[in-house]
């Protein structure tokens, strides 16, 4: 870009750099007042930096820095390939910088393909378009959505179910439910292309579910007597700039097919928030493919807003 001059991140950017980040944060939570508080965003900076096979650039105009990016090259644990991510600090820009972005990228992305990663993604605040435009205009689409809402006590949902804790004995329902997510998630529109572990699998991943109640709460919705459903809910750790204080992440939750748009996932979700507000929580977190048209129809009409977004690439 003409007058820009691309340079490697360094311990003399981060100051600048942090401040960039500061201001798109502080934006970032005008639009969303239960993302956290934070004061030191070169540990935010530094957090990122700190990765294995991690990297950044900045964009300076004159002596000023006025866009950075940091990346990072990591093997996925899934496709068993190398990708390359932007996490939540990753990338700002100063007021009318955004198209600079584009030659960041193109500055990091050329190391990302040396190393073998092919595959990009870039978590980007949802409600910044100016920062969103030059991914999309790199050929980024939407994959991930990360959301928040409060917790509050909820009125019950007549779906014909109870509600119960989880328990260790439930792990073949938790096992099932799981495969059921991922046979909905290889399919149209979603083609995710992970391949179905098989049911011993699947039954290794949980088996620990129920080993610290202080972790995890695990509910189980059961119709008639049979289970039809479960909700996860998870203590993520804070520290970073998508989870706020006092919160908890709803990580899983899935209905058998036979028992979808019945009210199960409803009356799960209700008990869920109503239980996290009685025990002191002020906001839930959680998230999912954009492309599962299931979910992404389902969690923003419980309230659930958007605040990044995971956009991706796969090169040819």
């Amino acid at each position: 870009m003409p007058g820009i001059e691309i340079q490697p991140l360094e311990d003399e950017h981060l100051a600048a750099a942090a401040a960039l980040l500061a201001d798109r944060h502080s934006r970032h939570r005008q639009a969303e007042a239960l993302l956290p508080e934070f004061s030191d965003f070169r540990a935010q900076l530094q957090r990122d930096l700190d990765h294995e096979q991690a990297g950044g650039v900045v964009a300076l105009s004159g002596d000023k820095v006025v866009a950075h990016l940091i990346g990072r090259v990591e093997e996925d644990p899934l496709l068993g390939d190398r990708r390359a991510i932007v996490d939540f600090a990753g990338c700002a820009a100063a007021e009318g910088q955004g198209e600079t972005i584009r030659d960041l990228y193109a500055a990091l992305a050329a190391r990302w393909v040396a190393a073998g990663a092919t595959r990009h993604l870039a978590l980007i605040p949802a409600s910044d378009e100016a920062l969103m435009d030059p991914w999309l205009r790199l050929a980024f689409g939407v994959q991930y959505v990360w959301a928040v809402r409060e917790t509050a006590a909820m009125k019950p949902v007549e779906a014909h179910v109870e509600i119960r804790a989880g328990k260790p004995d439930d792990l073949e329902l938790v096992a099932q439910l799981d495969r059921s997510l991922y046979e909905h998630q290889a399919g149209p529109p979603s083609f995710s292309g992970l391949a179905i572990p098989s049911d011993e699998e699947f039954r290794a991943d949980w088996s620990d579910l129920w080993d610290d109640p202080e972790l995890y709460t695990h509910f189980v919705a059961e119709r008639a007597g049979r289970p039809v459903g479960h909700l996860v809910l998870f203590r993520r750790p804070t520290g970073d700039l998508r989870v706020p204080n006092s919160n908890i992440d709803l990580s899983h939750a899935a209905t058998l097919p036979a028992a979808r748009r019945s009210g199960v996932s409803l009356a799960l979700t209700g008990h869920a928030l109503t239980w996290a507000h009685e025990h002191g929580f002020r906001s839930m977190t959680t998230d999912w493919r954009s492309v599962n048209l299931l979910s992404a129809r389902h969690w923003p009409r419980r309230g659930f807003r958007p605040t990044y977004y995971r956009l991706y690439r796969a090169l040819p």
